[in-house]
C-alpha cells in the first residue's frame, strides 16, 4: 500500500511539472552558440525553424524581448519577458538567477 501512495505522489508531481514544463522557453534552444546569451541570428532562427513566427514577427518579438536594447537577450532578460507577460512583475517575483541557482 505506501508502495502504491508513493508511485501515485511521484506521477502526480509528475504530471503536474510536465503541465508547466512549456510555460518557461528552455533558454538553451536559442542560445545555440552557448555563450549565455541569445542573438537576434538565433533567436530568429529558432522561431522561424520551428515556424512558430515569420522572421518580421520573430524580429519584433526579439525586440521586446532585449529590454537593455544591447541586441542580445540574457537569460534574464528572458525570465523577465515571460514574468511580464504573465503580470508576475512584482516584487515577491523570483528572478532567474535565483530560480537557477535554486536547481
Amino acid at each position: 500500500m505506501v508502495r502504491r501512495a508513493n508511485f501515485l505522489m511521484a506521477a502526480a508531481m509528475m504530471t503536474a511539472l510536465i503541465s508547466h514544463a512549456d510555460q518557461l522557453p528552455d533558454f538553451s534552444l536559442f542560445d545555440v552558440d552557448d555563450d549565455g546569451l541569445i542573438s537576434e541570428d538565433e533567436y530568429v532562427s529558432q522561431q522561424t525553424g520551428t515556424r512558430k513566427a515569420s522572421e518580421s514577427e520573430a524580429i519584433a518579438k526579439f525586440t521586446r524581448l532585449d529590454l537593455d536594447q544591447n541586441h542580445t537577450v540574457s537569460e534574464e532578460e528572458l525570465y523577465r519577458a515571460v514574468q511580464a507577460w504573465r503580470g508576475e512583475t512584482d516584487e515577491t517575483s523570483v528572478s532567474a538567477t535565483d530560480l537557477a541557482a535554486s536547481q
